[in-house]
């Protein structure tokens, strides 16, 4: 039996559609997962949140979620706020600003003259890191959850600490100690 283009074209667009029409339903095992992330007991808007789970499995992965307004978030696996699979977790939150970013305008300029792009010095870019430091990484942050079977709308991430606002150069190690 001789398949034809259009046949074969007609079955990769109906598994397609079939695949996509799927995409608004959450994954299976997925659970609820929502919470707050305070610093010295404010809310914290903007910063990002990161799960990354302790052990890998049939059933595990990453979420994220960024902070609204009131410092509330909403993990997200594989939709948007489809929560996270049950288990333990490390925990990473971050709030990086970056300065020293060329604008469009600028890069568009430097990209219509090839010639002479190379002979201005790009800006020294940096971050500042607006939440303590330490929570960035998930080795050092100190943050676990076990998400339960049933899920958890009630997650306290409470930071506290000192924010040292002191431009970071890009590439420089967040957290780094001396000799790093």
């Amino acid at each position: 039996m001789r398949i034809t283009t259009r046949a074969m074209f007609a079955l990769v667009l109906a598994l397609t559609v079939a695949t996509v029409g799927c995409k608004g339903s959450r994954l299976e095992g997925l659970v609820d997962a929502e919470g707050v992330v305070t610093l010295n007991g404010s809310p914290v808007e903007g910063a990002t949140v990161i799960f990354a789970p302790k052990s890998y499995g049939e059933k595990s992965g990453s979420a994220t979620a960024t902070t609204d307004a009131q410092g509330k978030f909403k993990l997200t696996t594989s939709q948007p706020g489809d929560g996270a699979y049950p288990g333990d977790y490390l925990v990473s939150v971050t709030k990086d600003r970056v300065e020293g970013v060329m604008s469009f305008e600028e890069s568009a300029r430097r990209s219509a003259d090839p010639n002479g792009a190379g002979k201005e010095p790009a800006p020294e870019q940096s971050v500042v890191h607006e939440l303590p430091t330490k929570y960035g990484d998930i080795n050092s942050s100190g943050l676990t959850v076990t998400l339960p079977a049933g899920g958890d709308k009630n997650i306290a991430l409470a930071l506290e600490g000192e924010v040292d606002l002191t431009p970071q150069k890009i590439g420089t190690s967040r957290g780094a100690g001396p000799g790093r």
